[in-house]
């Protein structure tokens, strides 16, 4: 990070704290049971999430130190209910060029495929239009914006996206520990951090979001699976 960099995240920082606390002075008051949909609290709500979720791009995008040198060529993207994905080529003596393609894992790139290729031919626009690729969050850096953040008012969650033959499912910490809960199932279930890297094989990179933007709620969290 940057000496100019660290003045704007310090700002940041401290309106994501003054957010937490003006939730938690709402909460206490219960001004909230007389508001309307659409008040200014719940436009609070939106923008923390948006600041958290620019926090962590901020972090990631300046803890990142995985790309190739200069010389080698990259392209990323991210295939719908699918792990991120790489290709990357880079030179060899004369005019042959390594392939390697690679697959997220949740901490790191996974080699799925590397061979020699030659004759390589390359276009690109004249003009920059695509952001440098970065490393996706890491299931450990998501967890960590997640746990002791249940007691917020509207804590943040991991949504994985829903696929052909999955519904949209949704992660929080309560209490620490991680429960996930798809969007039309009758319960939920506790996870270990190491099925959440299956789920993400299975249903492609998660994202951060606060639970308001989920079509679940607390209630959907905190009672017993074998109650309902």
């Amino acid at each position: 990070m940057t000496d100019a960099q660290q003045p704007a995240l310090a700002v940041l920082q401290d309106i994501d704290a003054n957010f937490h606390r003006l939730f938690e002075s709402v909460a206490e008051t219960d001004a909230t049971e007389s508001t309307p949909a659409g008040d200014p609290i719940a436009m609070l709500h939106r923008a923390r999430a948006q600041i958290d979720a620019a926090l962590l791009d901020h972090q990631r995008r300046t803890d990142d130190t995985s790309l190739p040198d200069s010389e080698s060529c990259l392209l990323q993207w991210n295939p719908s209910g699918t792990p991120p994905r790489r290709l990357v080529l880079e030179p060899r003596d004369g005019d042959s060029w390594t392939r390697r393609e690679l697959e997220w894992t949740g901490d790191g790139w996974r080699v799925c495929r590397r061979d020699t290729v030659d004759d390589v031919a390359i276009r690109a626009p004249a003009a920059p239009r695509y952001p440098n690729p970065v490393d996706p969050p890491s299931i450990d850096t998501l967890l960590a914006w997640v746990r002791g953040a249940w007691t917020h008012p509207d804590p943040p969650a991991l949504v994985f996206e829903a696929t052909a033959t999955t519904e949209q499912g949704v992660v929080v910490a309560v209490n620490d520990e991680l429960r996930y809960r798809e969007r039309d199932s009758q319960q939920w279930y506790t996870v270990t951090e190491d099925e959440l890297y299956h789920h993400l094989q299975q249903q492609g990179q998660p994202t951060l979001q606060s639970l308001a933007e989920t079509p679940l709620t607390r209630q959907h969290f905190t009672q017993s699976p074998l109650t309902q």
